[in-house]
Order: C-alpha cells, then structure tokens, then sequence
C-alpha cells in the first residue's frame, strides 16, 4: 500500500522514505502559511488574544515554564525585534535559524557535484540542540525569578 508520504518524498535504494526528504517537503509547504498566520498574529491577533495564551502552568504555580515567553517572542520577532524575542525565548529565533540552515543544507547536498560522506541530514540534533537551549533559558529564568526578584 502507498501512502500519502510516498507521494511527496522519495524513497532510498531500500524502500524507504528518508526523514530529511519528508521534512524538506512539509518545510517547503508550511512556510507561506506560517508566515501569513504570524503577520496577521501581528497586526490583529496579538491585542486581541494575548490573555488567551496566559501559561497554565505560571498561573497556578507562580514560576515560569520552559515555553513561557514564546507568544511574545513570536510577536517580536514579527515586528523585526530579533533582539527583544531572543531574550523573551531563544527557542523562537533558534527554530527559524534551523529551519534555514535545514533547508540550505538539503539543498546544497541535493544538488551538489561533490560526494557527501553522509547524504542522509540528521533530524534529531535540531531538535536535541533546541531541548538544551530551552532548558539553559528556563533555569536562567527560574535564578533570577528566585534570587534577584
């Protein structure tokens, strides 16, 4: 049976379907969308909704969690604050540098003459990198929450 993945990716010589082709396809489809939704978060959602996307979390227990800044790191970095949404979470600024060096490094070795030791992108260190990050963040927020505030 094939599925809907077959349709857009390609498989390699074992029949399988590569992770770093199937992330490229939804990468290249999911950007136009993302960044219709985050102008429009921009310039009429944030007002309006912002005291929806209150943290659950810092509402009962009066500390931050891991995520806590990310609607208005979002918001900043669509007003073209790079500076203010890194310091409300680097999570947010790091996922779009990863999205661009995913999708140049896909390319480069999609396209390129030279033969690349390892073809294959491994999807797992973005995301490995992005986990420490966001737990450096968060304890830096968690320090100066207890010890300077």
């Amino acid at each position: 049976m094939i599925s809907w993945m077959t349709c857009i990716t390609k498989m390699d010589s074992s029949g399988k379907i590569r992770v770093d082709d199937f992330f490229y396809q939804v990468g290249k489809v999911i950007w136009i969308p993302f960044c219709i939704a985050g102008f429009w978060f921009v310039h009429y959602g944030y007002e309006r909704y912002s005291s929806f996307a209150e943290c659950a979390v810092k509402r009962r227990c009066g500390f931050p969690c891991p995520g806590c800044g990310g609607t208005r790191a979002f918001y900043y970095l669509f007003q073209g604050e790079f500076i203010k949404s890194f310091l409300y979470n680097p999570v947010v600024i790091y996922g779009i540098l990863a999205y661009f060096h995913f999708m140049l490094l896909y390319l480069f070795r999609k396209h390129s003459r030279k033969t690349v030791i390892r073809k294959e992108i491994y999807i797992p260190y973005y995301l490995y990198f992005a986990i420490v990050i966001l737990l450096i963040q968060w304890c830096i927020k968690l320090i100066i929450i207890l010890f300077f505030l």
